[in-house]
């Protein structure tokens, strides 16, 4: 499996396409773990609304995005790790 990961701050107009591109890839083994560093923008809300059992939304205090990717490898679970 491959974990695929995705700072998100605050990107409430553009996460829906970027989930969309990791979806639509032939290969299907992998998650897709999205790491909200405290958006104020309803980000999450959009990430949530988005229905694949593949996505894990997590949300933390700002902390920048060194912090959110640290956060998110701490929660993988694939062989390999991608950041997006």
């Amino acid at each position: 499996m491959i974990s695929v990961l995705i700072p998100l701050y605050n990107k409430s107009k553009s996460i829906v396409a970027t989930i969309s591109s990791v979806l639509s890839q032939t290969y299907k083994d992998f998650e897709i773990l999205v790491v909200d560093d405290g958006s104020t923008d309803g980000s999450g809300a959009v990430v949530q609304s988005i229905e694949d059992d593949r996505i894990k939304y997590f949300r933390k205090k700002n902390g920048g995005v060194s912090s959110a990717r640290n956060y998110g490898i701490d929660h993988c679970s694939g062989k390999y790790l991608i950041f997006l």
